[in-house]
């Protein structure tokens, strides 16, 4: 049964051209990239939690939360001047850095979703132009020349659309999450800030 299933999806390869492998290399690493996004929002919502004042007089920098919650305060803490606006800049500065480590990768999911159907297209038109030419060869009775060209569009047509739909949505997904995560950094050094300095109002990341 294993050997017919290997059999079958060789043949569907062999059956799209050479437009196919580039097409599986990016499915390959498309879903990498989304599966290591995924992992890491994932991790984040399970480790991130509140931390007040208490904590950070006694643990520091050696506070239990997710790895953005302990940057965040490791860097504020070790180089906050006191002064206010500086230490606003300097927690909007580290909290711009986490945003954009947050948002890594996913344009480029979004990126490879796009082209996989441009490649699809391209081995569409590949088979098109082996049909139009064995027509010109043998003109249309040869049914198995016909068939193979035909075939070749179709399959890098649909194999096109296959990996670029679950990239499309799932990247639009981690887009979402991505600023999910962006709302709750932003509240946290609100609320970081605040801790520290209760006069301040709430502007970072504004």
């Amino acid at each position: 049964m294993l050997s017919n299933l290997y059999e079958n999806i060789g043949g569907y390869f062999s059956g799209g051209g050479l437009v196919m492998l580039p097409l599986l290399l990016i499915s390959v690493w498309m879903w990498i990239l989304i599966m290591k996004k995924y992992m890491e929002f994932d991790g984040c919502l399970k480790a991130e939690r509140h931390i007040n004042v208490d904590e950070l007089q006694t643990h520091g920098t050696d506070i239990k939360a997710a790895d953005w919650q302990r940057e965040i305060v490791s860097v504020f803490m070790q180089s906050r001047s006191r002064i206010r606006d500086l230490d606003r800049a300097l927690l909007d500065s580290v909290l711009a850095r986490r945003i954009s480590m947050s948002e890594r990768h996913i344009g480029t999911i979004l990126v490879l979703a796009a082209i996989a159907p441009l490649l699809g297209l391209l081995g569409t038109i590949g088979g098109m132009i082996t049909t139009f030419d064995a027509i010109a060869f043998f003109g249309t009775g040869n049914a198995r020349a016909l068939s193979a060209g035909i075939s070749a569009a179709l399959i890098t047509t649909q194999a096109g659309l296959i990996v670029s739909v679950p990239g499309l949505l799932l990247g639009s997904f981690l887009l979402q999450k991505s600023g999910q995560l962006e709302n709750r950094m932003k509240h946290f050094c609100v609320e970081l800030f605040r801790e520290l300095d209760p006069h301040t109002h709430s502007e970072i990341g504004a």
